[in-house]
């Protein structure tokens, strides 16, 4: 029974973990384009945030074989590159934040 209680808060975790990095998208967006903060430190924290709470989630599609067990082999791999993108994606715009943006928007 253990092995199952284990393996529902690693999908928690895995799922609460993605959805906290798909809102990173509406961050980065957001500020990129309306510029909806003021304070730098702020949202180069939260930049920095959203990237630290991304870094798991290839890890831990690509270690846990029992993540989502209906999931063919094709399906995982999927799921491995798309949260290897999610990844390499919010790396590049944090270091764009946090480099080059001075508060301002861009557009």
């Amino acid at each position: 029974m253990e092995t199952k209680t284990k393996m529902v808060a690693e999908a928690r975790l895995f799922v609460r973990l993605g959805l906290l990095s798909f809102a990173g998208f509406v961050f980065y967006y957001a500020h990129l384009f309306f510029g909806v903060m003021d304070n730098v430190l702020i949202f180069k924290t939260l930049a920095v945030t959203f990237l630290l709470a991304t870094v798991p989630l290839p890890i831990i599609a690509v270690n846990n074989k029992k993540l989502f067990p209906e999931l063919t082999s094709s399906g995982k791999t999927v799921l491995t590159v798309a949260t290897a993108l999610l990844l390499f994606h919010h790396f590049l715009m944090t270091f764009v934040f946090v480099l080059f943006l001075k508060g301002e928007t861009v557009f």
